[in-house]
């Protein structure tokens, strides 16, 4: 019976410390782009010890099973910069569905009437989108049910695979492939968006009707409660909508995690 690789964990060699920082590198880029796990309200510390709690799981695995080369100590900074790239990008794809979310919340709550919220602070910090607030607590929980966070993990482990340490390729598709997901992160912001829209836009036709039917009518007074109401009936009869497409991006963010590992491993376009 071969050896457990869990036992080489404590078999330091020449070249191991070195091969331990590019993974560690990779980890880190995955953690801090990751969905929620690179919120401020997680502590640094935290953030650093699962990179290198993690990074040690997987240290034993990926040296005993590939095979590394040499590395010049001129050419390791770089290496350390290839590689963290590399978890970024893997994390920035999970990313961009959440900034699809944030950006159809800022569009949302400006045609529900919770645009005030932002415009006026009391605290006088920053702006608090309360729309969009609740959207993304909302696309957490689909995140967490449709096990996407352990599709990143996956991709992190696989992509010792398909891209070996200090191998990977950033090529003209890689950015291509990347402006391809910017656009498909508007796209999607805007369908998310799109029953406030269409409401905001009907809705503010009725009360500009109703504006010159009754020119007595104080639209002001009346108009931003009655948008506030339509946004509340809005959100709640278009939530099974939004988790719907929602669990759909985050159900196909595995083969787009493929398609993005073989970009860089240099084998895809």
């Amino acid at each position: 019976m071969s050896p457990s690789p869990f036992l080489n964990l404590f078999s330091i060699s020449r070249w191991d410390p070195e091969l331990f920082v590019l993974i560690l590198s990779r980890t880190s880029g995955v953690l801090i782009a990751m969905p929620a796990f690179n919120a401020r309200a997680v502590p640094t510390r935290i953030k650093a010890l699962a990179a290198v709690a993690l990074s040690a799981l997987l240290f034993p695995l990926i040296r005993a099973n590939l095979s590394f080369h040499d590395t010049a100590y001129e050419n390791l900074l770089l290496d350390i910069f290839s590689e963290f790239l590399i978890g970024v990008s893997i994390g920035f794809c999970a990313y961009l569905i959440f900034a699809s979310v944030a950006l159809a919340g800022q569009l949302a709550g400006v045609q529900a009437g919770f645009g005030i919220v932002d415009a006026i602070n009391p605290l006088g910090v920053a702006e608090f989108p309360l729309l969009g607030n609740f959207q993304a607590q909302v696309a957490f929980l689909v995140f967490l049910a449709t096990n996407a966070q352990y599709a990143l993990l996956w991709t992190l482990a696989r992509s010792y695979e398909v891209i070996l340490v200090g191998g990977g390729s950033f090529s003209g598709n890689y950015f291509s492939g990347f402006t391809h997901l910017f656009s498909s992160m508007m796209t999607l912001g805007l369908v998310l968006a799109a029953p406030f829209i269409v409401g905001g836009i009907i809705l503010n036709l009725v009360l500009g009707f109703l504006s010159k039917m009754m020119p007595q009518m104080n639209l002001i007074s009346l108009g931003l409660p009655v948008m506030v109401l339509g946004g509340l009936i809005l959100t709640l009869l278009g939530l099974p909508f939004f988790t719907a497409v929602l669990a759909r991006s985050m159900g196909g963010l595995g083969e787009t995690l493929d398609d993005l590992l073989k970009v860089m491993a240099g084998h895809g376009g």
